[in-house]
């Protein structure tokens, strides 16, 4: 039996920006949709949607995005609307400014690090931001969540 789909509505399919690990992005990259990062990129990325650095990809860059999951390397400067979450392969380094942060075990994260109402005050002098540094044992994992509103 054929089954006619003519009247039934067509779900749209979700486009994702791939940097695959053959490719080296320098520069600026812009996206309303999601981006996977599995080779390198250096320069400024500003996304919609959520990045998700693949273990082996490195990212140098200003970040801003609305969730980052990361299991390769990420260093710079990040701005994170909803939830960074770093996987026991993730490493990340700057000055970090997100709603909540994950660090799974082994997941590493450096650096500066502000949470929740700091998103509004990402511009102040980084001397009033606290410095973070963590390095979880095999055995931890940890959440991090804003109690903001």
């Amino acid at each position: 039996m054929i089954e006619d789909r003519s009247s039934s509505p067509m779900r749209p399919i979700e486009s994702l920006t791939l940097i695959d690990r053959y490719t080296t992005v320098e520069g600026t990259l812009v996206s309303s949709r999601d981006i996977r990062i599995e080779g390198e990129l250096r320069g400024t990325l500003q996304c919609e949607g959520a990045v998700h650095v693949a273990e082996g990809g490195r990212v140098d860059a200003t970040v801003e995005a609305g969730a980052i999951t990361v299991a390769g390397q990420l260093r710079g400067s990040i701005t994170c609307r909803g939830k960074l979450h770093i996987l026991r392969t993730g490493r990340v380094t700057g000055s970090i400014t997100t709603n909540s942060l994950v660090i799974e075990e082994g997941g590493r994260c450096e650096g500066e690090l502000a949470m929740g109402s700091a998103l509004a005050e990402a511009s102040l002098p980084s001397a009033s931001r606290g410095n973070a540094s963590a390095m979880l044992p095999e055995s931890a994992s940890t959440t991090l969540e804003s109690t903001e509103s």
